[in-house]
């Protein structure tokens, strides 16, 4: 299976931590956000990977081009920012719409259990799989509901989307490439026409999208134990 990580984000709400760091670049425990998505990704036996960057696209690339866990190939969007959709629709060649890939977001740290590996496939007739979780309380994301067949219905549930799913490429084939497409518009068209499924993610997540967030949880032991097999990892594949 191949990934795509959405690197291009400009990372605002960390205010100051982003002025000169693009946001998957900042480190937590010495381990940046796209490192560390670099090795879960590898965990998961991904053969392929694209990063779309724009705000500060060449310290990207430049982190990740002596990288040897898996091919890389990095999307610099130098005019303007794409979006989540333009990012993937432009990144991806032609033919990569044949097989689905799994798209995850470095703004959120992933801690599945043991057991987990994402789907490989989709269902006859699905486009795309979200995992979600239960929306915390007091949080204001996009209610989500699984329907007892797995498909999903928005604006309404108790679940949200956690930032890691599975999706089949062609359905961004109509859209133009090098225009701003936002994923959360393909997600609703595709659940209108019952086409998107998802299940609860097994394990937990923790987000850091804000500045104060970040800041609460630099002085906590975030890998635990864990820590040692990333900073190997990241020793083996040139990234230290």
């Amino acid at each position: 299976m191949n990934a795509f990580v959405l690197a291009a984000g400009f990372g605002k709400r960390m205010g100051s931590l982003t002025q000169n760091t693009p946001k998957p670049l900042l480190q937590i425990q010495s381990i940046t956000l796209l490192d560390y998505a670099l090795y879960l990704l590898h965990s998961w036996k991904i053969q392929k990977g694209w990063i779309n960057a724009h705000y500060l696209g060449e310290q990207i690339l430049t982190h990740v081009k002596n990288f040897t866990g898996f091919p890389i190939e990095v999307s610099i969007e130098k005019d303007k920012i794409l979006g989540t959709a333009g990012g993937i629709r432009t990144a991806l060649p032609q033919d990569s719409n044949s097989e689905p890939i799994l798209l995850i977001n470095p703004d959120t740290l992933f801690f599945p259990n043991p057991e987990f590996t994402p789907k490989q496939y989709l269902a006859s007739g699905i486009k795309i799989h979200l995992y979600l979780l239960p929306i915390p309380k007091g949080e204001n994301y996009t209610q989500i509901f699984i329907r007892k067949d797995g498909v999903l219905e928005f604006g309404k549930g108790e679940f949200y989307y956690i930032g890691l799913s599975v999706i089949d490429p062609s359905c961004l084939s109509s859209l133009e490439k090098n225009q701003y497409y936002d994923l959360s518009d393909t997600f609703r068209e595709c659940a209108k026409k019952g086409e998107i499924t998802g299940e609860i993610f097994p394990g937990e997540v923790l987000d850091l999208g804000t500045k104060e967030l970040w800041e609460t949880y630099q002085s906590k032991d975030i890998f635990g134990s864990n820590i040692m097999n990333i900073k190997s990892f990241l020793r083996r594949t040139n990234m230290t």
